[in-house]
């Protein structure tokens, strides 16, 4: 049974659309097929270019469940923003269009999220990565009940922090509306990472979670959307504040782990080789060669970027070495050699693989 356009839903779908014409059909799809119900789904057309918008509206006009929205180009962050405060639902899922949702996702979380009284929860999900033959790898977890925010903060490192893929995600879980208005919990407007900041804010805050062994989502990998194929002028600003973020939650729960160290150390050195690098020299960099000296030396002498070659000095191989010694010196022609030897290095290889 539909739920009339004048109820209020269970749960609110909200989806972020900039430029994905050729997926929305087929994601509208996989929501059409659920099991459960009782939901709206709200598109945020985010300044598309190519038709996108038109797709929606023509959607919203053949189902009363659907919703869209209209506005300049925020970013996703800002697009969930605005689906957040146009949604009617108790409980909120993000879902991104070029993906899979499993039919069952909507019933089994409504269930697991009344029937213990959760603020949020998280399930597994698939990894498809169409940038490479199709190769498949899954993320499961183990299944815990969690009762307090101290229970949360012991389990995070081992469960939720420390697994394949990450765990950043927004799509992998599922929220109570009412537990993200109660703590102002919103998107920031980085254009880049958006989920992981907005699941280190919530985490504080969460009294009562699931984590659940059960996989729901397909993920698929596009290397033409890869956010790392893009140039973003503040790539570097947005690592630095994922990583303030981090340290805010550590700080918070008082973490002392070795681990969570030389996780969040590791994390920003591979920011550095295989974000910050590679955008200094993208095609569709602007910036003369006097401005990427400037910038390398100010990435180079900022305190997060520092501690991390101080930390990583005695652990890295060949390339890594290579890397470390340019960054150490800030020359951005050193750097720039260094980068275009290794790129064609890793192009000749993949053509001999293939």
């Amino acid at each position: 049974m539909e739920t009339p356009a004048s109820v209020s839903p269970i749960v609110s779908v909200i989806i972020p659309i900039y430029n994905v014409k050729p997926y929305i059909e087929l994601g509208l799809r996989y929501l059409a097929d659920q099991t459960f119900r009782e939901y709206e789904i709200i598109l945020i057309d985010d300044g598309s270019t190519d038709g996108s918008g038109e797709v929606c509206d023509n959607a919203a006009e053949a189902n009363a469940k659907i919703r869209t929205l209209h506005q300049v180009n925020l970013g996703s962050g800002g697009a969930r923003n605005a689906g957040l405060d146009a949604s009617r639902g108790k409980y909120v899922y993000f879902y991104d269009i070029d993906d899979r949702v499993s039919p069952d996702l909507l019933e089994y979380c409504v269930g697991k999220m009344e029937e213990s009284k959760l603020d949020m929860m998280v399930f597994g999900f698939e990894t498809v990565d169409v940038s490479h033959g199709g190769k498949t790898d899954e993320v499961t977890f183990r299944e815990h009940l969690i009762g307090s925010n101290d229970e949360l903060r012991a389990c995070y490192i081992d469960e939720l922090l420390l697994v394949k893929n990450g765990n950043g995600f927004v799509w992998n879980k599922f929220y109570r509306k009412s537990f993200l208005d109660k703590h102002h919990l919103r998107f920031e407007n980085q254009r880049i990472q958006q989920d992981e900041v907005f699941n280190l804010k919530a985490y504080p805050h969460v009294e009562r979670a699931y984590i659940s062994p059960e996989t729901f989502y397909t993920y698929y990998i596009y290397s033409k959307g890869n956010t790392r194929s893009r140039f973003i002028p503040e790539r570097f600003n947005i690592y630095v504040s994922i990583r303030e973020h981090f340290e805010s939650l550590k700080a918070y729960w008082q973490l002392d782990d070795p681990r969570l160290d030389d996780y969040l150390q590791k994390r920003f050195w591979n920011s550095l080789v295989g974000g910050v690098i590679p955008n200094l020299f993208h095609p569709n960099c602007p910036w003369t060669a006097k401005e990427q000296q400037e910038e390398l030396e100010w990435i180079t002498v900022h305190p997060l970027t520092q501690s991390c070659l101080q930390y990583m000095r005695h652990s890295l191989g060949f390339e890594g070495r290579l890397y470390h010694w340019t960054l150490s010196h800030a020359n951005i022609r050193l750097l720039k050699t260094v980068y275009n030897c290794l790129s064609f290095l890793h192009k000749a290889k993949h053509k001999l693989i293939k």
